[in-house]
């Protein structure tokens, strides 16, 4: 198990273990032989994916209960055969750049002093050629909505952000940091951004040394110093397209900026982007391609095929209307067709439809309300989808930038049809909702634990309900402890009294799981943590 260090910011490195490297490239490089082990396509795919929390008994839950589940759809993510791609090639990428960059090297540290000799006197940065010629870049080009965003993101999660190399070494390593491109695209404002990141992932103070005020030319140094002296493996770059909207010599000056990053400072950097960016990308940062092996992703839209059936009949199980349809093939070609194969429009689809089937009283999902949502909730979207279907290209180009509304934030605003409740104010409107969108989740939680303890369901969420509206600073773990207590009450209420501690024993749920634990040779500890009524140390995918 990982031992976990606490920085002064509050969060939480993972101290340096280090695994010898089949590879001879790798082999006797802290910085690789720290990382996590590379991953093969099976490993990658179950490390991926992620499958939110679903019992089917709550779909006899209350309608706003069920309302407020539909959130966990956001939180779904099934990876797709780019997705692996991306993460071998990113695998690659952060090792590769690695490579020329061992600080048990004395060249290591001799880069460092001279980086800062020319930070000092504010001359042109340069590095060894050894250190260049391993800096690669990849760039992922693709349509708003297609999940390039969400993809790097979930295989960023598979790396620690920072690890701790002990003596001798004494090195805050950054395995990645993730920027956005500036909206107005200036190369000085992303240096900023890039010091600003730097201090959040280690709690650090660059920024407040009051270089704000510096030149472009000395922030690129140093930041080539701080990317060195902390071993930045790999910098991802998002929304690279905001560089169009910039004047042409900002736009030049920042591509010349990455350019840089690569070729000079040696860092290996992944740029994302919609299309409108690829031409710009291939024309101004090809020479920033020294190392090859990488080049360009292109992201496309799903096909109607054995990805797309996988895709959604993993997501199909998330029903919480009254009644479950079906998955058929015709479901599958309709979801396609009206979301065209845009992974994130298809998950909005089907959450759309199923709120819109709770807020006017359906029990079911039906191919019109799909249809119905899609005009309705996703108008923006379908002059981009239709151009799509009719397989004109020069007019998808048009709607590139087109992104999808934050579903989450629509749903929670949809919620007055489903609580029938009146707000006096708005202010009070906007209370009440945080205040509530709290007390669900915790109340989703309590349930589902005590669902879990084979509690009646309508008895579960009566008592979660009971306990949190009488303690609205309440967390799950004493709700579970109060709802428990409060079942027992009653059940104890129901029973005459009896003075045989085995009866007493058996009316208490929390020592019948003790005991049905001890038949199995279980510890009250390993019994109790498999109900999920306390937390194993350092597991996060409990209920509390």
């Amino acid at each position: 198990m990982k031992k976990l260090i606490k920085l002064e910011n509050g969060e939480y490195a993972i101290s340096a273990e280090y695994t010898e490297q089949d590879n001879p490239d790798y082999r006797g490089n802290p910085l690789i032989e720290a990382l996590p082990p590379m991953l093969s396509v099976d490993e990658a795919y179950e490390q991926l994916r992620y499958l939110p929390e679903y019992d089917k008994r709550e779909n006899n839950l209350s309608v706003q209960y069920r309302y407020h589940a539909l959130l966990r759809l956001t939180r779904f993510y099934q990876p797709l055969e780019q997705t692996l791609t991306l993460e071998a090639r990113f695998s690659g990428l952060l090792r590769s750049g690695y490579m020329y960059r061992n600080p048990q090297n004395k060249s290591h540290a001799e880069t460092l002093i001279e980086m800062h000799r020319r930070l000092e006197k504010k001359e042109p940065i340069g590095l060894p050629p050894d250190i260049r010629k391993t800096a690669s870049s990849l760039s992922i080009i693709g349509f708003s909505g297609m999940g390039k965003s969400s993809a790097i993101e979930r295989i960023l999660s598979l790396y620690p952000k920072v690890i701790i190399h002990k003596y001798p070494l004494n090195i805050m390593q950054i395995p990645w940091l993730k920027l956005n491109c500036p909206n107005d695209g200036s190369p000085k404002t992303l240096c900023l951004d890039f010091i600003t990141k730097i201090d959040e992932a280690l709690g650090t103070n660059y920024f407040k040394q009051g270089h704000k005020r510096e030149s472009l030319s000395y922030l690129i140094i140093y930041i080539g110093q701080l990317a060195r002296a902390h071993c930045l493996g790999v910098l991802v770059i998002d929304e690279i397209q905001h560089m169009l909207t910039a004047k042409s010599e900002v736009s030049s000056s920042m591509m010349n900026f990455l350019v840089t990053l690569v070729n000079e400072i040696g860092i290996p950097i992944v740029l994302i982007g919609t299309t409108k960016a690829k031409r710009l990308l291939q024309v101004n940062f090809r020479q920033a391609r020294r190392a090859g092996g990488h080049g360009e992703l292109i992201w496309e839209q799903m096909k109607m095929d054995d990805n797309w059936e996988v895709l959604l009949s993993r997501m199909w199980t998330y029903q919480w209307t009254k009644e479950k349809v079906e998955l058929t093939k015709e479901w599958m070609e309709l979801i396609h067709d009206q979301s065209q194969g845009i992974v994130d429009i298809a998950v909005k689809l089907f959450m759309l439809a199923q709120s819109y089937a709770m807020e006017e009283g359906y029990d079911k999902i039906s191919p019109n309300m799909i249809k119905i949502v899609g005009e309705k909730y996703l108008k923006m979207l379908q002059p981009m989808l239709k151009a799509l279907r009719e397989g004109r290209l020069e007019d998808i180009v048009r709607y590139d930038d087109i992104t999808p509304f934050d579903i989450e934030d629509f749903l929670l605003q949809r919620e007055t049809p489903i609580n029938m409740r009146e707000r006096i104010s708005k202010e009070k409107e906007k209370i009440a909702e945080k205040r509530q969108q709290k007390d669900l989740s915790v109340l989703q939680i309590v349930t589902l634990t005590l669902m879990n303890l084979d509690i009646n369901d309508k008895l579960a969420e009566m008592t979660a309900k009971k306990i949190i509206k009488e303690n609205k600073e309440i967390t799950p773990q004493e709700a579970v402890q109060a709802a428990l207590t409060l079942i027992n009450e009653r059940m104890a209420s129901k029973k005459a009294i009896d003075n045989n501690s085995k009866n007493k024993r058996s009316s208490n749920i929390i020592l019948k799981i003790v005991d049905n634990g001890r038949k199995e040779r279980k510890s009250a500890h390993d019994s109790l943590v498999g109900k999920g009524l306390i937390i194993a140390p350092l597991l996060d995918n409990k209920l509390f």
